[in-house]
């Protein structure tokens, strides 16, 4: 009789904390600023309201993750919802919000087309380098240093806002010699 009550009791507790829950979560949606919108993976209406974007605010307080795109275009895209003038007076941001577990895409590629040992910081969105040694560098890359003469070896010592991208060989593959 005492665990029947007792699971009961649990429900109850349960149920009151989903609804503090709910009532947080529904405080959350509830402003008249931004408009919330979940991310599209098929194309047609309710498509993202940007392609790509290079200066990405996050909502620390929101799971799995709010996002905001702070890029200033000359003209919103027309799935963008809410679109305000820049607060710098020279072109506009779309003040949409999405939802998803992914950081949204950089436009601005990376200086590397992969890269099997990358070093970031510990930041939500972090600033990487590469430390692969490579044959040649690729066109993006802005600063690159040989650090090997023979066979010639080169390093690309640019940083990325974002993360480092795809590794060069595939995690199946070993690189020791056993």
């Amino acid at each position: 009789m005492k665990s029947s009550a007792m699971g009961t009791g649990l429900l109850v507790v349960a149920v009151i904390v989903a609804g503090f829950d709910a009532t947080a979560a529904a405080r959350h949606w509830d402003t008249a600023t931004n408009t919330v919108r979940h991310l599209h993976t098929g194309t047609g209406d309710g498509g993202l309201p940007w392609e790509c974007c290079d200066f990405v605010v996050r909502d620390p307080d929101f799971r799995p993750g709010l996002w905001q795109c702070q890029d200033v275009v000359d003209k919103c895209s027309p799935n963008c919802r809410e679109c305000a003038a820049s607060p710098a007076g020279k072109g506009y941001v779309c003040l949409d919000w999405i939802v998803s577990l992914l950081e949204p895409p950089v436009c601005t590629p990376r200086p590397w087309d992969c890269c099997d040992l990358a070093i970031c910081t510990r930041a939500y969105i972090p600033i990487c380098h590469c430390a692969d040694m490579v044959e040649s560098c690729t066109t993006r890359c802005k600063q690159c240093e040989l650090v090997q003469a023979d066979p010639p070896r080169y390093r690309c010592l640019d940083s990325f806002f974002g993360y480092p991208g795809p590794k060069c060989t595939a995690p199946w593959i070993s690189m020791s010699s056993n």
